[in-house]
């Protein structure tokens, strides 16, 4: 029975530890998904906790404010990020999508983003917001993905015969090991305007695109069935290039 004793409590030992270590990972690593007028409405209660909130980055011309804020401008919210310099860790310039000059938001990128950090209560001061986010990661939504897409398609061969881009479907998305992103996506073309491509009139495209961080398709590459398997098209310089692998 000694045996039986000792396996028991070794069970025991080891959901204990198992038990404390996810108490922990949740506490250091959950990320909680909620809006800027979540946190804002009630910061106290947010104070240390990890969150992930969709907004547009916008620069600031304060003096003494916050150099960067995420804001929702369905919802008119808008929270600072890193607080009164800014983020220290995260490079935010290459997400901004509006500058605000004390009175005006202009546009000058459509970069709808979610960004993911620790909210920090720190209570009425004088030249600082109430709560700010300590940015950890910027993470593009996957509809800014595509409207990056979209537009960039608009400029190629492939806007003579793509006439619904709703269509156009992502299906992975990679982080690049320079920055920015690879995105694989899908659409399908209804005339034969690629050359060489057997005048098929409807052409199902597979394509690996690489986004920088400022939101600019750097290069694009797609495969056409299995007629061309041995070559890409290359959307952005227009022209075949023959794979080697």
């Amino acid at each position: 029975m000694r045996w039986q004793r000792l396996a028991l409590i070794s069970v025991v030992v080891a959901f204990s530890v198992f038990a404390v270590g996810f108490l922990v990972y949740s506490a250091f690593y959950h990320v909680r998904d909620v809006s800027i007028k979540d946190v804002v409405s009630d910061p106290q209660s947010f104070d240390g906790v990890r969150v992930r909130l969709p907004g547009y980055v916008v620069e600031t011309s304060y003096m003494f404010g916050p150099k960067y804020m995420l804001r929702d401008f369905e919802e008119g919210d808008e929270i600072a990020l890193g607080g009164k310099g800014g983020s220290e860790g995260v490079d935010l310039e290459p997400y901004v999508s509006f500058v605000f000059d004390g009175r005006d938001y202009t546009r000058i990128g459509d970069m709808n983003v979610s960004v993911v950090g620790i909210v920090r209560y720190i209570g009425l001061v004088m030249d600082a917001p109430p709560v700010s986010l300590d940015v950890e990661e910027v993470e593009p939504t996957i509809d800014a993905l595509k409207t990056v897409l979209i537009e960039f398609l608009k400029t190629t061969d492939v806007s003579k015969g793509l006439s619904n881009y709703d269509a156009v479907e992502i299906r992975e998305v990679y982080s690049h090991k320079s920055g920015g992103w690879v995105v694989v996506a899908e659409y399908t073309t209804t005339s034969a305007i690629h050359p060489d491509f057997m005048a098929e009139a409807i052409e199902h495209h597979r394509a690996e695109f690489t986004i920088d961080e400022k939101g600019q398709v750097t290069s694009a590459f797609c495969l056409w069935g299995t007629f061309h398997k041995d070559k890409f098209w290359d959307l952005v310089n227009q022209r075949w290039i023959q794979n080697k692998t």
